[in-house]
């Protein structure tokens, strides 16, 4: 196609102005691509060590319960369990 003069000149800024805003968007984009990516592994490794020490409290809890039925005593309890005495006269109303 044949361009004027003026036409040819608005194509060359407009192309200038899409090639600006990709070279500043795409570092922006993949800025962002990567703070999400880490924020997600962070979440993931966040609720990974929040599952082992739920599922660590609840085998305590789990063996202070066993041995609160045994009649052991509630100091000897929380020693060998880690739970405090108070948790385990809770357990022992149960």
């Amino acid at each position: 196609a044949n361009l004027s003069e003026s036409e040819r000149a608005r194509y060359k800024a407009h192309l200038q102005q899409s090639s600006y805003r990709e070279a500043i968007m795409d570092p922006v984009q993949q800025a962002i691509e990567k703070s999400l990516q880490q924020g997600i592994q962070q979440g993931m490794q966040q609720g990974i060590q929040q599952g082992i020490q739920q599922g660590a409290h609840e085998k305590a809890v789990e063996m202070a319960r066993t041995l609160v039925n045994k009649g052991i005593a509630t100091d000897v309890i929380s020693e060998a369990s880690g739970l405090s005495e108070e948790e385990i006269r809770k357990l022992s109303v149960h």
